[in-house]
């Protein structure tokens, strides 16, 4: 079957991990197709990418972009201080984001963050922090939707459990339900998930804060950005070759930063 929409792939009601095989049934064939890929998480690890490097490419190649809104992970001083307002929320948020940017030795971590950096730093990638406005502390945002679109317009949303690491995909039971918005039955459930990820984007969601970090990711593209020509250098053979997708080694999480 030739496929040149999301409309032409072959996509399940739902899926459950450890008994789909999420990157290459789901995330792959949609991520090929797509100009806008939009996720709002809990959590998001870099580990994702090596999983669907093959999708990542063909989106980049589509000219396409991904948008990141995820929680940001704040110590038990970190909460304590917005609860005193010893410190504004965003300090804490941006200090929290600071103190992840930390050394690894590991080659296949860093080579992840180098991919990362390099959507970052072409634009590809962006991400801001979401923190509900709570009066007795900091809660999370712990939501997990997502939203591929099509240069046609056609838009896959799904909704679930799972989070956007590799251990949400391969390692933990989660599942997640898949609306099509050029299915009469699933139109307003798309529509609607379209709209609330662009009230959190542009902050227009009551009881909630979204915070950009444009000062953080030009550090973070520093420091990781060690191959700036990596995603020219992209393509099936090397996705296959490096083998990364089973790898169980140290996961380097980001909650749309990376963290431990």
């Amino acid at each position: 079957m030739i496929v040149v929409s999301l409309q032409d792939v072959l996509l399940k009601p739902e899926y459950r991990t450890l008994m789909d095989d999420i990157a290459t049934a789901f995330y792959v064939p949609t991520l090929k197709e797509a100009i806008n890929y939009k996720r709002a998480v809990g959590f998001f690890s870099s580990s994702i990418l090596s999983m669907i490097t093959d999708g990542l490419y063909e989106l980049y190649k589509n000219g396409g972009h991904i948008q990141i809104l995820a929680s940001p992970r704040l110590s038990e001083e970190d909460i304590e201080a917005i609860k005193l307002g010893y410190d504004n929320r965003k300090a804490v948020i941006r200090n929290a984001l600071l103190r992840e940017l930390e050394d690894y030795e590991d080659f296949k971590t860093r080579d992840r963050l180098n991919l990362l950096a390099c959507l970052i730093a072409e634009k590809c990638l962006d991400f801001k922090i979401v923190e509900p406005l709570l009066n007795k502390g900091s809660g999370m945002y712990h939501e997990k939707v997502g939203l591929i679109e099509d240069k046609y317009g056609n838009i896959v949303a799904f909704s679930g459990s799972m989070n956007e690491s590799s251990n949400s995909v391969e390692n933990n039971y989660e599942s997640f339900d898949v609306f099509c918005s050029w299915k009469n039955m699933d139109k307003d459930r798309v529509k609607n998930k379209v709209d609330a990820f662009a009230r959190l984007w542009e902050d227009r969601e009551s009881n909630v804060k979204v915070y950009d970090f444009p000062e953080v990711k030009e550090l973070f593209v520093q420091k990781y950005q060690s191959n700036p020509k990596c995603l020219h250098e992209l393509d099936e053979e090397s996705m296959i070759s490096e083998q990364i997708v089973k790898e169980r080694g140290r996961e380097y999480t980001i909650t749309a930063m990376p963290v431990k």
